[in-house]
C-alpha cells in the first residue's frame, strides 16, 4: 500500500465526506501518495485546494456506471497514478469507480461501510460485493451488524472486517479556538451538532426542553446543524414558546468553538454508524447524554464518560441532564474520563494501524 485515492463525488459536505477529507490528509501526513476523486465545485474539493491535496475531478451520476467513458476515464487515470489501494463508500461511486478499479488492476478495492441499516441482497450488490470489492470495512460493530442483515447468505461474514473512525486528536488539540459564549445569564449551556434530519432525532429535544423548562432549570439548548428538518423545528420551538430556551445557529464549520462553549452535549440520533460529533465533544471533555441505540454502546460507558438513556425515555434523558447540572463535580470527572475513553480507543494512530495491518 503506497499510492491510495479516496473515491468520494458527492457535491454535498456531510459524515462520509468529512472521513474521506481527514483520511485523505492523514495518510498523507504518514507518508502515503494520496489523491482524491471527487466533484468540480464540491466542497470536498474545495477542501482539496485548501489542503493542497492531490485530485482529480469527475462528476459521477445515478447512470454513470454504463458509460464507457466514464470507466475509460477512471482506469486510465488509476493505472497512470499506480493507484493500488481505492477508498469508496458512496453507492454512486462504487458502481461507477469499482469495476473501473478492478479493470486497471488495483489491488485493494475497499468500501468504508457508515450508514448503520441494512444492505439490499440485490444483483448489483451481490456482483459488487463478491466480484469487484476486496475489502469490507464498516465503521463500528453496529454497522457491521446491520450491514450482514440481509447478505448473511452471500458474504464470509469473517472478510467483513470492522475499523472504527479515526480522529487525529493532536491536530482537534492545536486548532485555535474563538471566544463564543451562548450564555445570557448563569445558565447551563446543551449543545446537539448534526444534520437536521429524522435520523438524528433533534425533535425529542423539544420535549427535552419542556420538561426542563417545566423544572425550572435555567438554560439554553443549542443546535447547530442545517437540513430539511429545520422549517419543521422552528414550527415546534414556536409552538411550544420555547424561543427563549432553544436556537437554531445552522451549520458551524468551527465545531470546536461551538463545542468549547456548551456544558453538555445531548444526542439523540436515532441510528449513527459512528458518532463523531458525540467523540468530539468527548475530546472536549463534554459529557455526552444519548439514547442506547445502535453504536453509541459502543463509545458510551454509562456512568463513567456519559450516560446511555433508553430510548425513547425523554423523562430518564432529562433526569441526568439534571444529575449533571447539579452536580458540577461529577461532571468534570467525568467529562475528563470521556476525553482519555476516546483518545485511547479512537486516536487515528492507532486507526491507521489498524488499516496498514488488515491492508498489508
Amino acid at each position: 500500500m503506497k499510492n491510495v485515492c479516496f473515491f468520494n463525488s458527492t457535491q454535498f459536505w456531510g459524515g462520509g465526506e468529512k472521513a474521506h477529507l481527514e483520511y485523505a490528509i492523514n495518510f498523507k501526513n504518514a507518508g502515503y501518495n494520496v489523491w482524491l476523486v471527487c466533484s468540480s465545485d464540491s466542497v470536498l474539493e474545495k477542501k482539496a485546494r485548501e489542503n493542497k491535496l492531490q485530485y482529480f475531478d469527475l462528476k459521477v451520476g445515478n447512470l454513470s456506471f454504463i458509460s464507457p467513458q466514464k470507466r475509460r476515464i477512471l482506469k486510465t487515470f488509476f493505472k497512470q497514478q499506480h493507484i493500488d489501494t481505492l477508498f469508496l463508500n458512496a453507492p454512486n461511486d462504487i458502481k461507477t469507480g469499482g469495476p473501473a478499479a478492478k479493470q486497471a488492476g488495483v489491488k485493494n478495492i475497499v468500501y468504508m461501510r457508515g450508514l448503520a441499516v441494512p444492505v439490499k441482497n440485490s444483483l448489483t450488490n451481490r456482483y459488487l460485493f463478491t466480484k469487484i470489492i476486496t475489502h469490507i470495512v464498516p465503521n463500528s460493530k453496529n454497522t457491521r451488524n446491520t450491514f450482514l442483515t440481509r447478505l448473511r447468505p452471500l458474504l464470509n461474514e469473517n472478510n467483513v472486517h470492522m475499523i472504527y473512525r479515526g480522529i487525529n486528536f493532536e491536530e482537534w488539540d492545536s486548532r485555535p479556538v474563538k471566544n463564543t459564549s451562548f450564555k445570557t445569564d448563569d445558565e447551563i449551556i446543551l449543545g446537539n451538532v448534526g444534520r437536521l434530519e429524522e435520523q438524528k432525532g433533534q425533535k425529542y429535544l423539544i420535549d427535552l426542553a419542556n420538561i426542563l423548562r417545566a423544572k425550572n432549570i435555567q438554560f439554553k439548548l443549542i443546535i447547530a446543524g442545517s437540513g430539511p428538518l429545520e422549517q419543521e423545528l422552528n414550527t415546534l420551538i414556536s409552538k411550544n414558546r420555547l424561543g427563549e430556551f432553544i436556537k437554531l445557529v445552522g451549520f458551524q464549520s468551527d465545531v470546536k468553538s461551538f463545542l468549547s462553549a456548551i456544558d453538555i452535549f445531548v444526542f439523540p440520533s436515532l441510528w449513527e454508524g459512528f458518532g463523531n460529533a458525540m467523540v468530539e465533544a468527548m475530546a472536549e471533555q463534554i459529557v455526552p447524554v444519548a439514547f442506547n441505540l445502535t453504536s453509541n454502546p459502543e463509545i458510551i460507558t454509562s456512568g463513567e464518560n456519559g450516560f446511555l438513556i433508553d430510548f425513547p425515555d425523554i423523562n430518564s434523558f432529562a433526569e441526568k441532564i439534571l444529575f449533571l447540572i447539579q452536580n458540577p463535580e461529577i461532571r468534570m470527572e467525568m467529562g475528563a474520563t470521556a476525553r482519555q475513553s476516546v483518545i485511547h480507543k479512537f486516536s487515528l494512530q492507532k486507526i491507521i494501524h489498524d488499516w496498514e495491518k488488515l491492508l498489508r
